[in-house]
């Protein structure tokens, strides 16, 4: 990375952004954010790429570090939004939390939306709080291989930094731990039974075999990491303490997730939308919406969060086993005056994309930030992304993979169609 930053080239070029013309957009009643808004999502615990995101749309100083951040007067000002999967993958799930705890310190406006990584870390740790709930117990065991980085850090954060041994914690044999984490032996034959009204045969069919086959590859993928069952134990207890527990560090996190959010005609969220959620919105609202989710989530109604409507909007991908967006979705968010959906969950190695999707706008924000996976797809330089929308109407995209600064107005889409 250059000594300068963010680039040069973003402070003097920029390149028009504008939709495939294969449809016809309403624009005539579009409405501006009402503040400047930030959209980063898909950040897959690497904080060093947040961090240079935030730089890069001046939210915080340029001589900013992940151990004390600074706010700039834009950055006080700006909505920022982060659009969900903040878990998984990365670096270090802990240094991401920090730096975003350090935003809510310093007074930053920041709006978080759940992904599909971090509703599944907060059902894998209230499972152990349903052992004998068919359709909950195995969701500790369905957080699969990639919670193994988190629970490593965890142990070696509290644990052996901390100058903890083996004999300062309680010990379980490791059939009680076993039997703590994962679902029952007879758990496939009652889970079929209770989930059959939820999902189709060929889904819980693949659920069975998923769990059968991640509870092994768990166990195998924290050996790689160090880390023996007693281990894991006592690091799951202290992430459930960390994020579950009122009083824990990270507690914020889950307590203020949402689901949706709205600035002008965008609506964020992490993945997408579907008719069934479109006539939520329609008939309640999107505060109503939030309140709903954040009331299951409290609850602790993991499974039903996950395989409805609400599911829907951190999971989808628009694939035909995933429930529409149609016409008449979209019209319905129309006629509320929103023209444009925002978020992330679709990777893209060259730069936020934008769509159009049954007279919708989409802005898709994924670019594969966190260094892990950049190194597997040999993507060479350091990460940052940001989707910036103003109050005045434009768009920006920066990212790490652009030449250039790309700005979409729908004002110029409108003269385009006229």
């Amino acid at each position: 990375m250059n000594a300068q930053f963010p680039p040069k080239r973003y402070s003097h070029q920029a390149t028009a952004w504008q939709p495939p013309l294969s449809e016809h957009f309403t624009t005539s009643h579009w409405q501006f954010p009402q503040n400047d808004t930030v959209f980063f999502c898909d950040l897959h615990a690497d904080a060093d790429a947040f961090l240079r995101s935030l730089k890069a749309s001046y939210l915080i100083s340029q001589t900013s570090s992940l151990g004390k951040i600074t706010l700039t007067t834009q950055g006080l000002s700006t909505n920022i939004i982060i659009g969900g999967d903040c878990f998984d993958k990365g670096p270090s799930n802990l240094k991401l939390l920090s730096l975003m705890g350090q935003l809510r310190q310093q007074g930053a406006h920041l709006i978080l939306l759940a992904g599909n990584h971090d509703i599944r870390i907060y059902a894998g740790l209230l499972a152990l709080d349903h052992p004998n709930d068919p359709k909950q117990s195995h969701f500790f065991t369905r957080m699969g291989r990639k919670t193994s980085a988190l629970f490593a850090e965890i142990f070696q954060t509290y644990f052996i930094d901390a100058g903890l041994t083996a004999k300062d914690l309680s010990a379980l044999s490791n059939s009680e731990i076993k039997q703590a984490l994962f679902p029952a032996t007879d758990w496939a034959e009652h889970f079929s039974q209770q989930a059959k009204n939820h999902l189709t045969p060929s889904e819980f069919t693949k659920e069975i075999r998923q769990i059968a086959f991640k509870q092994t590859d768990f166990l195998n993928a924290c050996q790689e990491k160090g880390l023996n069952l007693q281990q894991v134990y006592w690091a799951v207890h202290k992430a459930r303490e960390l994020f579950i527990s009122a009083q824990g560090d990270f507690s914020w996190f889950f307590q203020e997730l949402a689901l949706l959010h709205r600035e002008g005609s965008y609506l964020f969220c992490h993945a997408g939308l579907d008719d069934r959620i479109t006539h939520w919105i329609k008939t309640r609202s999107i505060e109503q919406v939030n309140t709903h989710f954040k009331t299951q989530l409290q609850q602790g109604d993991l499974f039903n969060i996950y395989y409805n409507e609400f599911g829907n909007v951190f999971r989808t991908k628009y694939r035909t086993t995933d429930k529409p967006l149609t016409h008449k979705g979209a019209a319905t968010l129309k006629s509320m005056g929103i023209y444009a959906i925002v978020n992330g969950h679709r990777s893209h190695e060259n730069g936020q994309q934008l769509y159009g999707r049954n007279g919708l706008l989409n802005f898709e924000c994924d670019t594969q930030l966190n260094a892990n996976c950049r190194q597997k797809s040999q993507m060479t330089t350091p990460g940052f992304s940001a989707t910036l929308f103003y109050s005045n109407g434009v768009v920006s995209a920066i990212c790490s993979e652009l030449p250039h600064i790309k700005m979409f107005d729908p004002r110029y889409l409108h003269q385009r169609l006229a």
